[in-house]
């Protein structure tokens, strides 16, 4: 536990520390929602098992010239996978759900020509993260049980480390730069506790705001 908050602090203090050094930053957070599951590795497209759950998170853009970027970021997402199963008659819902801490690093293209109005530029964005788990749990109701939730403490405490990819807006509303982001999120580690061979895979769209 001290490790990993050592290095969730380290991370966080390099963020802030390298955006200070370049004269051409921004800094700015985000929310939003994310539709996330857990599926066999390598398998890009198994979207069963959906959960939903709020993302949001801070982050700081630096000019290397008008069309590159580096943004580092540190994120809140709950992943997870959601079951159903059903035996005489009634439907029990286990939800597994690790909340994580989750660090980007993203290189960014830059584009104010995709669109004719003034200051809207359209961007890519891709790159490897770290996410650090603050909690997992297993979540499981059924249709006859009275209060409808039972929730227990799950053991899973790895690392999940993977790749982030997206594409995004960044228009001038009301005044302010609003950055709108749709993202895929695909991890390569192994997620403990769970019956196949799974990675975490999330769908997130959010708004952010340029200070």
């Amino acid at each position: 536990m001290k490790t990993r908050n050592s290095i969730l602090i380290a991370l966080t203090a390099c963020m802030f520390i390298t955006t200070a050094t370049f004269a051409q930053t921004s800094f700015g957070f985000r929310n939003g929602v994310a539709a996330t599951t857990l599926s066999d590795k390598g398998n890009l497209y198994n979207d069963n098992n959906v959960t939903f759950s709020y993302t949001a998170g801070v982050f700081s853009t630096i000019s290397l010239n008008k069309s590159l970027a580096i943004q580092p970021e540190v994120n809140y997402v709950r992943k997870g996978r959601c079951n159903e199963t059903t035996e005489l008659n009634t439907t029990a819902k286990t939800d597994f759900l690790i909340d994580y801490l989750q660090v980007p690093v993203l290189f960014q293209y830059r584009n104010d020509q995709v669109f004719a109005k003034a200051g809207t530029e359209f961007y890519i964005n891709a790159g490897p993260y770290a996410a650090f788990v603050l909690n997992t749990k297993t979540r499981v109701s059924d249709n006859n049980a009275e209060g409808g939730t039972v929730a227990e403490v799950s053991d899973s405490k790895n690392t999940d480390w993977g790749a982030t990819m997206g594409i995004g807006v960044k228009a001038p509303i009301l005044k302010k730069n609003i950055c709108f982001d749709l993202r895929y999120d695909m991890g390569v580690s192994e997620i403990a506790s769970q019956p196949g061979d799974y990675r975490t895979k999330a769908l997130s769209l959010t708004v952010g705001i340029l200070l």
